[in-house]
């Protein structure tokens, strides 16, 4: 695996969607990324926050020439919309789905369970919020 990680999550909290995400390398934090997500990412909830962390963990990438990373999740839809387990119905998973397919990162995926008291997954719900 890369030594490179980021656990991304989203929220909905009166009527608000954020993301967030936490840059790990060797165990210590790189950056974190955090924010209100676009409005053409709020329609979906906190699925528009899962959504665009991960699409904001790639980008920090691009531009910080790191080509590989392990992204930690908690929700399924992340990887399964990539791989094409789960039909891209909308123009949201659509878009994100071919952006993913689109950039030069390798992505390695590690699914997470949420709320389970992991530290680094615990920070990004917290930057989500």
């Amino acid at each position: 695996m890369t030594e490179w990680k980021a656990y991304v999550d989203g929220s909905y909290y009166n009527h608000k969607v954020g993301y967030g995400a936490v840059i790990i390398r060797n165990n210590k934090i790189e950056n974190e990324l955090f924010g209100r997500v676009p409005k053409e990412f709020s329609h979906s909830r906190q699925v528009g926050g899962e959504l665009f962390a991960v699409l904001q963990v790639v980008q920090w990438c691009q531009k910080e020439n790191i080509p590989e990373i392990t992204i930690n999740f908690d929700y399924w839809g992340i990887q399964k919309w990539v791989t094409g387990e789960w039909k891209t119905n909308i123009s949201l998973t659509k878009n994100y789905a071919d952006f993913i397919h689109n950039s030069p990162i390798q992505i390695h995926w590690q699914k997470v369970k949420s709320h389970s008291g992991d530290l680094w997954n615990q920070r990004a719900d917290e930057l989500a919020k």
